[in-house]
């Protein structure tokens, strides 16, 4: 079988006759080192079912994919997406393209992938799979390239700890890659999980329904307005459709774009995630910067330093949570498990944050102190500090002006 004359054939009906029967279709993709053909739309001349794609390959043993018959690819219609331009790569062979994009994937600390497929799992079928970087997005066809395409790099990245993965729901993923190809997935940066984590701080430890889609969590950690992810429903139209659509060949451009977009926004919506979780963080350590840094070199004086009682600054994170957990009572409705119930991110309304309210914390209770203690003070002759003339009311110098010694302190 000479692979240049079928390239010439692209696009065109043909008939092909092997030891297991005879087939026709159009001649989707011929594979010029492996010599395998794709057909679409597929009719088994001997026999009077039919399918839709059909994959031969050199050892003249054709292996049906049996995907339901629909439309030509050619002919599904999509509305226009916004991201017209969007650049990617396409690997379905394994000289030329795969050895560059696995050396290029190595190389980052944090990629994007997404998969796509005939109900991905461990009974279904894996097609495609896309990896984002900060300047490239990688398609991978792992229809065509098979199982030999993990041998060869794509399980070295999926397993490498040093390598962060960015997946939105990784539970039939991680189960079709570990039973079908024994693929371990590790090192993995959940985008659903994350929404829930964030949620339940926001909310004081209250959790919601329900997880929420790729769609939703754009909206709400990115502030994309529906407009700009309309690509995500043309690719659920387009399953809804056809279930099989992803394991034709060549798939409509349309299609690609948008899972193209789909994983590229895989990237910064981590690290919107990562913002929101690390907020509260954040702020404690802004207390702990300013918590002897801003207090009266006087009362410096008596600071117990050394002590590892927890500071009431973070005694405040229990009332902080107490508080969000009023709010989002009033704002969410509950439902019969008492999980809030949130509505589509465009018309939620985001509780207000709470990071410190002064209103709401209580005083600290002033402590009393004894005769004996005051005349014990007095003895320790801790020094004065005088007001002068050059500094108005401010009473108090800087800290490095005042001598006290650490045993004092």
């Amino acid at each position: 079988m000479d692979a240049a004359w079928l390239q010439a054939l692209l696009g065109k009906r043909v008939r092909i006759t092997l030891v297991c029967g005879a087939y026709s279709g159009c001649l989707r993709h011929v594979d010029t080192a492996t010599k395998a053909v794709v057909l679409d739309q597929v009719e088994i001349l001997d026999a009077s079912s039919t399918a839709s794609a059909i994959k031969l390959t050199n050892d003249n043993k054709g292996k049906l994919e049996d995907t339901a018959p629909g439309e030509a690819l050619g002919e599904r219609h999509f509305p226009d997406l916004e991201y017209k331009d969007l650049e990617y790569i396409v690997i379905d062979q394994f000289h030329q393209k795969f050895g560059p994009a696995i050396f290029h994937i190595k190389q980052q600390n944090v990629i994007g992938v997404a998969v796509k497929g005939v109900n991905v799992c461990r009974f279904g079928k894996l097609c495609w799979m896309q990896i984002s970087t900060n300047d490239r997005i990688y398609f991978f066809d792992i229809f065509l390239l098979g199982p030999a395409a993990f041998k060869n790099g794509l399980k070295m990245v999926l397993e490498d700890i040093n390598v962060l993965k960015v997946i939105h729901d990784c539970r039939l993923f991680s189960d079709c890659l570990y039973h079908q190809y024994r693929v371990d997935l590790t090192n993995v940066f959940d985008t659903q999980v994350a929404d829930v984590l964030q949620f339940s701080t926001e909310t004081g430890g209250l959790l919601p329904s329900c997880v929420s889609t790729l769609e939703e969590c754009l909206v709400r950690h990115l502030g994309l307005p529906p407009t700009k992810i309309q690509f995500l429903q043309h690719s659920v139209a387009a399953l809804k459709a056809d279930p099989k659509v992803w394991s034709c060949r060549p798939p409509p451009q349309r299609l690609m774009q948008s899972a193209g977009l789909e994983v590229m926004f895989l990237l910064p919506l981590r690290s919107a995630l990562m913002d929101k979780l690390m907020m509260d963080f954040v702020t404690q350590v802004d207390n702990y910067l300013s918590m002897y840094r801003n207090m009266p070199s006087i009362s410096f004086g008596y600071a117990e330093t050394s002590s590892l009682e927890l500071p009431y600054e973070l005694k405040e994170l229990t009332i902080i949570q107490r508080l969000r957990r009023e709010d989002a009572l009033k704002i969410y409705k509950t439902d019969e498990d008492g999980l809030l119930v949130r509505p589509y991110p465009q018309f939620e309304n985001k509780p207000k944050e709470r990071i410190v309210n002064i209103d709401d914390i209580p005083e600290l209770e002033m402590t009393k102190t004894s005769r004996e203690d005051v005349n014990e003070m007095e003895n320790e002759e801790i020094p004065l500090l005088e007001p002068t003339p050059s500094c108005g009311e401010d009473i108090c110098p800087p800290l490095e002006q005042v001598s006290l010694s650490a045993g004092r302190l």
